[in-house]
């Protein structure tokens, strides 16, 4: 049977995130302490209840790990599909056989080439600057993170360009290569744009967040949480999640004729929403003072 492998993951984690908030919130003093746990600790700054969580936790710092193989991955992708549709490499067989097998036999050319290499610049430029984030900019706090939730980090990343590059001309057995680099549209253009402002916004509130355990001179002198002002941190509570979500959405719409690559933005979506949400009820349950007016993800809205 064909089956699209990483269609059918994200589907799956998508509806994991969907199902267990609705639980979590609505019968939660009724649910085994895992499924809600799990994902609340690698939100917040939670106090497990269950040992068995304990004994699968890593360090949270171990974040930076996925931009540690997705800056490589992102930047080795990249060199791939020019050398392909630039100067018309051979793709090995185990390529096609090992996209054949994720992302099934009877997959189609959807994504035009200059669209592809326009989205693996653009994940090139996101994933390479959460690196630098990850590693020179964050301040990482003692907590711990659930191991499920660590390898989710990596198959989130492979997926996103293997789902890329195999549904992309030239990639698939007996498929043309058209490369017309100047032919981008408006909207491309302005979808460019945006995601280059989000990804700079995510990277000011992530000094903002580092500032906060860092005396003047730049030194770590605390690992506590603290309010958040300035930059999108003014209007709500998760300018992270924001920028993300905005970054795969404008994702989505140069990648429009693809199939697979949405369901992972649909993924990316439910995963931030439940992340803002649990932030935003975090904050307000630690903080007294924590400003009434701040919106969870929109600004002045919601």
């Amino acid at each position: 049977m064909d089956i699209n492998i990483i269609c059918l993951v994200f589907i799956i984690f998508a509806l994991f995130i969907v199902l267990s908030g609705l639980l979590s919130k609505y019968i939660h003093a009724y649910l085994p302490i895992i499924p809600t746990d799990m994902y609340s600790k690698y939100v917040i700054a939670n106090n497990t209840r269950n040992m068995i969580l304990t004994n699968f936790n890593v360090p949270k710092r171990w974040y930076k790990h996925f931009y540690i193989f997705s800056g490589p991955a992102s930047t080795i992708t990249l060199c791939f599909i020019l050398y392909k549709f630039l100067f018309n490499g051979n793709i090995p067989e185990i390529i096609f056989a090992l996209l054949d097998m994720l992302l099934g036999t009877s997959r189609k050319p959807l994504i035009p080439v200059k669209n592809v290499i326009l989205a693996i610049v653009i994940l090139n430029v996101h994933c390479w600057k959460r690196v630098y984030e990850t590693c020179y900019v964050n301040v990482f706090s003692d907590q711990k993170m659930n191991i499920i939730i660590y390898l989710i980090g990596f198959i989130h990343y492979a997926g996103i360009f293997l789902c890329i590059i195999g549904e992309s001309e030239g990639f698939i057995r007996d498929s043309n290569t058209n490369v017309i680099l100047y032919k981008l549209t408006t909207i491309e253009l302005i979808c460019v744009l945006i995601c280059l402002w989000s990804s700079y916004m995510q990277l000011k509130s992530n000094f903002i967040l580092a500032r906060l355990r860092k005396n003047q001179h730049g030194d770590i002198v605390s690992k506590e949480h603290k309010i958040p002002f300035g930059g999108l941190y003014k209007y709500i509570s998760s300018p992270l999640q924001l920028t993300e979500i905005i970054i795969y959405i404008m994702l989505s719409v140069i990648l429009w004729q693809a199939s697979t690559f949405h369901y992972i933005t649909i993924w990316v979506i439910t995963n931030q929403l439940k992340c803002a949400i649990l932030s935003h009820e975090w904050y307000h349950k630690t903080f007294k003072n924590y400003p009434k007016e701040r919106k969870i993800l929109i600004p002045y809205i919601w």
